[in-house]
């Protein structure tokens, strides 16, 4: 997917700045470090469920991990976090993974029901995506939640939704 350079102005107009956010399936992008460097967020938590990649992030960001970024071993579509916990969330691939499994639609229901419930009253989910926009829109506006989608096209062909 795009660098971050590239989607730098989307989030920043479409992601709330302030509160905490959460970078969903981060693996071992840096998304989740420049986020938090930004100076937007007083705190981003990154997720994934690979214990080695999460390993990884936390010895290569060690020092902003004792400040704001955290990173935490969780499965997307069943967090611990408690409801309406972040500003914002945002997806590098995620949403894209869950829509190539078998019984996709099923597991990105599971994705957005999950994000909806941790997201705060105004609350936005980014997903940078390469899906097509007449897949993913039509399943995420039928579920609860979505019924309200924006997407935003990039010269790189990955959709913003």
């Amino acid at each position: 997917l795009a660098e971050y350079d590239e989607v730098r102005p989307l989030l920043a107009a479409a992601l709330p700045g302030r509160g905490s956010l959460l970078e969903l399936g981060c693996g071992t992008s840096p998304l989740a470090a420049q986020l938090y460097a930004e100076g937007r967020y007083e705190r981003v938590v990154a997720i994934d469920g690979s214990k080695t990649a999460i390993a990884a992030q936390r010895e290569r960001h060690a020092t902003l991990c004792t400040r704001g970024l955290c990173y935490e071993v969780c499965d997307a579509r069943s967090t611990p976090f408690a409801d309406a916990v972040f500003g914002g969330a945002v997806d590098k691939g995620l949403l894209d993974a869950a829509l190539c499994s078998e019984g996709f639609d099923y597991e990105a229901g599971l994705l957005a029901g999950e994000v909806a419930r941790l997201l705060s009253d105004g609350g936005v989910w980014v997903s940078l995506s390469l899906s097509p926009p007449s897949v993913v829109l039509p399943l995420l506006s039928s579920l609860p939640h979505w019924a309200s989608l924006d997407t935003q096209p990039h010269p790189s062909a990955a959709g913003v939704f």
